[in-house]
């Protein structure tokens, strides 16, 4: 992906599906629709993600249930049933894997879907669900339905873009164009006075005069998801010593590297209490945003996916402290009662093997859940201005936070008179 090498991305992906497992097969269908629709490939793209809506939807109710059995073992025991704003996100790229298709009613079809998910959201959580509405889905699929022709409700999805988006949890705020949109939405709909309390309170917001020149809109997957790993806190002790590790692994061979250390001090001493726990890390990216080369255009970020992400796992942090601490404070308690019942039976020598086998077994098996969709990019930018039609050859430009031109891309697009064209690009930069 960092060489946008998608196509090898994506066979990578397919042939490693045994790696993913049956408890990850929802995974396995996110990254290979995810590399699909990166790839180009968008036929396929939404075959792959019109599988793992199917697994979603299956598997709706079941990981309340499911996460009882982890208790006993990790939280890595029970099958991925996805996130909810992993669902919706499936809509946003099939919506626009139609548009690249040119299949406009389709892509209106996955705009509607992610309107019902976000009512059944609310609904089952009677309105308190961390996740439960999207400012930037909302925003994109106005988009859309601008794109097909249906005002009116683009109207009401930039509405509610606009609502959704000082609550969306990655706290992006608004952007500017999702105002300017819903201001020449109440315009198309002669919905003058709630045009002029609209400009009344952004007044920047202006009439949209394309002529009969087309849109052109960019739409930037910039940057890798960051990785989800682990940091875990071990609790060995002696009758004389206390052994504190505290690892942050950051790195796979790092990892398994703590995993053995940690499971041979377990072994060692003579009561240990592992947890593990799971956190982000940020894959560098030095790019920010992209312009086309002698234009005024600059483009905007309309999703900070990596904050929605970090903010999504902190706010469940709590719940997951909570099981990982029983689950460990259990299994040495039964550890201990087992081992105290062999030392009385088969004396002191035979108690303290058990005792070690039971400590880095215990080890071994604490492991925090690492799973989440790599695929995703890091944040989403956005880039719209009316063009004229026919065929152009472009020349963006990346820039880091300094403004410095950090790579270039040339790409070629054909705008239609009063049509919207849709390119869809990626960025990383080193």
């Amino acid at each position: 992906m960092e060489k946008e090498d998608f196509g090898q991305a994506l066979a990578l992906a397919e042939n490693s599906q045994n790696k993913y497992g049956d408890k990850n097969l929802f995974l396995y269908y996110l990254d290979t629709g995810m590399l699909a629709h990166l790839n180009g490939s968008y036929e396929k793209s939404n075959l792959e993600f019109e599988k793992a809506k199917q697994l979603y939807s299956q598997n709706y109710t079941k990981s309340i249930s499911a996460g009882l059995f982890s208790l006993f073992t990790n939280d890595n025991a029970v099958p991925y049933y996805g996130l909810p704003y992993e669902a919706a996100y499936i809509n946003v790229f099939c919506s626009l894997n139609y548009v690249m298709l040119g299949k406009i009613n389709e892509s209106v079809v996955e705009a509607r879907q992610a309107d019902n998910l976000f009512k059944k959201l609310v609904a089952d959580s009677t309105g308190k669900a961390f996740y439960r509405d999207d400012g930037f889905v909302r925003y994109l699929m106005g988009l859309i339905y601008e794109n097909a022709g249906y005002i009116n409700d683009a109207l009401i999805s930039y509405k509610l873009a606009l609502k959704a988006y000082p609550n969306t949890i990655s706290k992006t705020p608004a952007p500017d164009d999702l105002i300017n949109s819903l201001y020449n939405a109440y315009l198309s709909l002669s919905m003058f006075d709630e045009a002029k309390n609209l400009k009344d309170k952004y007044p920047f917001v202006k009439k949209n005069n394309f002529a009969n020149n087309g849109e052109l809109i960019v739409v930037n997957y910039n940057g890798i998801s960051p990785k989800k790993t682990e940091y875990f806190l071990q609790l060995s002790f002696d009758k004389a010593w206390l052994y504190y590790v505290n690892a942050d692994m950051i790195q796979e061979d790092q990892e398994e590297a703590q995993r053995i250390t940690s499971a041979a001090i377990a072994g060692l001493s003579k009561d240990t209490i592992k947890f593990s726990f799971p956190k982000y890390v940020r894959i560098p990216n030095s790019i920010t945003s992209f312009s086309i080369k002698n234009n005024n255009g600059k483009s905007f970020m309309a999703q900070d996916m990596a904050t929605m992400m970090e903010n999504y796992l902190t706010h469940y942090n709590a719940t997951i402290y909570a099981r990982t601490i029983a689950r460990a404070v259990g299994r040495y308690i039964i550890s201990k009662q087992i081992t105290d019942n062999v030392e009385k039976n088969s004396g002191e020598k035979t108690g303290t093997i058990v005792n070690a086998l039971f400590n880095v077994a215990n080890s071994l098996i604490e492991k925090a859940d690492t799973r989440s969709w790599r695929s995703l990019p890091e944040n989403i930018n956005i880039l719209r201005m009316p063009m004229e039609p026919g065929d152009h050859n472009l020349t963006l430009e990346f820039y880091d936070k300094n403004s410095n031109i950090v790579k270039t891309k040339n790409i070629q697009t054909k705008i239609i008179s009063n049509k919207k064209t849709f390119i869809i690009i990626n960025s990383v930069g080193n």
